[in-house]
């Protein structure tokens, strides 16, 4: 059995979900062959560069913008046909793609981006296309670039997801709830009382981990210092590859009984969510099912308009996270979670109620099941 798992780097999350699913196929299907490819490395340099980084910018530099051409194109119709330019212009940029399918001939194909669904809808009838085409959602809500009708089955996080689909004209038949695959290390209990040990934490002492300052990377130095104003708390800043507000954030001095930990790029989040009370963050559709499958609750700061905005009314509706729009809000909030035991103990229990820590591994077992 020959597995093929395709994402785009257009937004990370595509490919973390894309990592998952192989990281989970080669333990759940031992004997198979798994290849993880980037749709975009077979396309030219300009093409991929343009592709990957629209999002990005407009998302980072001008997210009002993002957030209208977001709602504006969430209004496709399954199957609608591309303007013969595009077709014409995509037959010619992803022939080196077609070109890998015919060699490597997958059974089943997990697509963690729709661009795959995309380019390939023209050639549904071609002698090489005979495997199983499946779409993960990498997020709460499926905008309409999702309902692809050569799609076998589409898998999604949410019963809103379903009727999003549906509306656009997808088969409820093919469309299945599951959740957002995220890595084996998320799926795990680990002793609390050991992570702390291990990362210099205390007990009795809220936990803050902050990944997110909510208005622009530059705000994470401001945001430590409202979780600090908020009451006795330790913070754990996690800080990216930006060496120099790293290097601010160290700075923080904390008032007696809290405490900064200022942090780089680290491969070991599941230990700091173990550890967690709270998880202020971006909603990332990868980030936030990590905190879920974890128990974690979330504040969201400053939602980017578009998917973010709309996987953050998600999860503020399931009760395991709370928006914060300006400075003051964001301040009240994280003052009112740590100070009040009870919906800290009732956003922990929403959040466990909503993870699905073997989505992956759901999704590959449904995906290559004959019939299913």
């Amino acid at each position: 059995m020959r597995l093929l798992m395709i994402s785009a780097l257009a937004g990370h999350g595509h490919v973390r979900a894309a990592q998952a699913l192989e990281r989970t196929a080669r333990e759940v299907f031992p004997q198979a062959e798994v290849r993880n490819v980037d749709i975009l490395d077979y396309t030219q340099a300009i093409y991929r560069k343009a592709y990957a980084a629209s999002y990005l910018k407009l998302a980072d530099r001008a997210p009002e913008l993002w957030g209208y051409l977001y709602n504006k194109g969430d209004r496709p119709v399954a199957g609608k046909r591309q303007a013969a330019i595009i077709r014409a212009f995509d037959r010619i940029e992803f022939a080196k793609f077609r070109a890998m399918l015919r060699e490597y001939q997958p059974d089943h194909m997990f697509c963690t981006h729709f661009l795959p669904a995309q380019i390939l809808l023209p050639y549904s009838d071609a002698d090489w296309n005979t495997f199983k085409l499946n779409l993960v959602v990498t997020d709460f809500m499926a905008h309409g670039f999702w309902a692809q009708v050569n799609a076998h089955t589409i898998f999604c996080a949410s019963g809103e997801s379903m009727e999003e689909l549906a509306i656009k004209g997808i088969d409820r038949a093919r469309i299945r709830k599951v959740g957002i695959p995220i890595m084996p290390e998320f799926a795990q209990r680990y002793d609390r009382a050991e992570m702390l040990r291990k990362h210099g934490l205390q007990e009795g002492t809220p936990v803050v981990l902050a990944m997110s300052g909510g208005w622009g990377a530059a705000g994470m130095p401001n945001l430590t210092r409202m979780i600090l104003d908020s009451g006795r708390v330790q913070v754990i800043a996690v800080c990216g590859r930006n060496e120099k507000m790293q290097a601010e954030v160290a700075k923080i001095e904390a008032p007696a009984g809290s405490r900064v930990i200022a942090l780089g790029y680290v491969n070991y989040i599941h230990e700091l969510m173990a550890v967690s009370d709270l998880c202020v963050t971006k909603a990332g559709g990868l980030t936030t099912s990590e905190c879920l499958a974890m128990g974690v609750p979330m504040i969201v700061p400053n939602p980017i308009p578009g998917q973010e905005e709309r996987n953050a009314e998600y999860l503020t509706e399931a009760g395991a996270c709370m928006m914060a729009r300006s400075p003051g809000s964001l301040k009240y909030k994280l003052t009112k979670f740590l100070n009040d035991h009870a919906l800290r103990t009732r956003m922990r229990a929403a959040a466990r109620a909503k993870g699905v820590p073997d989505a992956a591994a759901q999704i590959l077992r449904i995906g290559v099941t004959p019939g299913a």
